[in-house]
């Protein structure tokens, strides 16, 4: 039976399908906690999770939040009715991966299905990841769930003959702008680079967050591909480009619960990259203190699942293991990882970005053109001292609606600076990626891209007492505080056991 109430719209973005009842109502109409309920209006349908209220909902109304009056197109004062909704039967799917038992193709998909439909709730998502994470998934399970996610969004599909070609760092590391480089310098020879990147999640920035400095990142699927048919590559958010999508929503569960299980790093990783509509795909593993991926024998069996599954999927996947256990460049914070990006591609800027941007585009070259290692390297470093990666990474910029004429002048951080001093002297012995971000996310990082911060010394070099050791950027004086105080509680940088006195 279904039955009328009158809308009351929350602008809240609840990150489920959920509807609020008035409780004494709900209980007449037999509708329990976390029920299903068949939402209609105005031609379209949606089916929510019942909550309830006592006394902010009266009866006749329903609560909806932002998701259902988007999915729905209401309002504050519309009709819709209500009408009760049976169990999603991927639950006991969700149960019988809890019980330690291998899933079918079809029960993986109805859990992928039932998840883009919002007919399972947050919790219950949150019981499916802990099931993969306490018992695992085999081959064949992995493989139905990257198909899944593949299926949940769009695809690219390049008419144009010859490779298609992504990297994918697992992440990790502070200040790892590789992608920035190995796109521009990659599609500079010809090939075609089409590059999703991410938001922070828990760093300072993401490569999407330094993209926009630059240009626009947010773009559909249609004009992401155009970008690439015009320039070569792209690097664009992959949020907003609708490929892999149901990835995008185990992410949100995964992260809070602070659970990355093995099958879902690798369908996440590798979803993403067959629905870019890359052939070859070269996979970066930071590892060591501090990283996702602690030691060597765990990289070496990742990188061996990620190829073993690449395979499965068609693709050509080879693997990088990098040490992660420092921060990449000496500056943190999308302003300044800006400005060492355009610096590095303009020939004066961080050594070690230029090296691993060339030596990751050796290992792919030598996939593609199968030339050795050592010539790949050196064509790939000929692209960027010549000014050729500079040239293409403008237009990358200009095609996605930025301005191409950027100066390195234009990418400056906060105006409220601190700088920290060396208590005693010494030999740096770790700089740790994780409280680094800390700190700069403490001064307003990624959503303030000018928040930032300066290292002046790295790992193995010395520090004189009293002489500069961190700076920090921020653009106000609150934000440099609160950036300061989360210093003094995670301390960064490691100097022969003395820690940073603030001063």
């Amino acid at each position: 039976m279904d039955l009328r109430f009158k809308v009351i719209v929350y602008d809240i973005e609840q990150g489920q399908n959920e509807v609020i009842l008035n409780e004494s109502q709900a209980q007449e109409l037999d509708f329990a906690l976390h029920d299903r309920l068949l939402l209609k209006a105005k031609g379209k349908k949606a089916v929510a999770i019942v909550d309830y209220s006592h006394k902010a909902v009266p009866k006749g109304g329903v609560g909806v939040f932002w998701e259902v009056a988007l999915a729905l197109g209401i309002k504050t004062g519309d009709s819709i009715t209500l009408q009760s909704c049976p169990r999603p039967a991927s639950l006991e799917a969700v149960r019988k991966k809890l019980d330690g038992k291998a899933l079918e193709p079809s029960e993986v998909q109805s859990i992928i299905a039932d998840l883009m439909a919002q007919r399972l709730s947050t919790g219950e998502l949150a019981a499916f990841i802990a099931g993969v994470h306490t018992r695992g998934m085999n081959v064949d399970e992995t493989i139905a769930l990257t198909d899944a996610i593949i299926a949940s969004g769009e695809r690219l599909k390049f008419s144009k003959d010859g490779p298609v070609i992504s990297e994918h760092s697992i992440g990790g590391v502070a200040a790892d702008r590789t992608s920035m480089l190995f796109v521009p310098i990659m599609a500079s020879m010809g090939f075609r680079v089409p590059k999703t990147c991410s938001r922070a999640i828990s760093s300072a920035a993401g490569t999407a967050d330094v993209m926009e400095l630059f240009s626009g990142v947010a773009f559909p699927a249609k004009k992401m591909k155009a970008i690439v048919d015009n320039v070569g590559g792209c690097l664009v958010w992959g949020g907003a480009v609708n490929m892999a999508a149901a990835d995008d929503k185990l992410i949100q569960i995964r992260h809070p619960l602070h659970l990355d299980p093995k099958p879902l790093l690798l369908s996440s990783i590798l979803a993403k990259k067959k629905a870019e509509g890359a052939q070859f795909v070269l996979l970066d593993i930071p590892t060591g203190q501090g990283a996702k991926v602690l030691d060597l024998e765990e990289a070496r069996l990742l990188a061996k699942d990620f190829t073993a599954l690449g395979a499965h999927l068609g693709l050509t996947v080879d693997v990088s293991i990098t040490d992660g256990s420092e921060p990449l460049m000496p500056v943190v914070g999308p302003v300044l990882e800006a400005r060492a990006v355009l610096e590095t591609l303009q020939g004066r800027g961080s050594s070690a970005l230029a090296e691993k941007a060339c030596r990751l585009c050796g290992i792919s070259l030598s996939m593609v053109r199968k030339v050795s290692f050592d010539e790949g390297y050196r064509l790939a470093k000929q692209r960027l001292d010549g000014g050729h990666a500079l040239k293409k990474f403008l237009e990358i910029v200009h095609a996605q609606d930025g301005n191409p004429k950027i100066k390195t002048d234009d990418l400056v951080p906060g105006e409220h600076h601190h700088t920290m001093d060396a208590k005693e002297g010494g030999r740096i012995r770790h700089v740790d990626n994780k409280n680094l971000s800390r700190v700069v996310r403490a001064l307003g990082a990624p959503e303030d891209h000018y928040a930032g911060l300066k290292l002046f010394a790295m790992k193995g070099e010395h520090v004189e007492k009293g002489h500069p050791l961190v700076e920090l950027y921020a653009t106000s004086k609150e934000k440099l505080a609160y950036g300061i105080e989360t210093l003094k509680a995670h301390n960064p940088v490691e100097i022969e056991n003395i820690v940073l006195d603030v001063v």
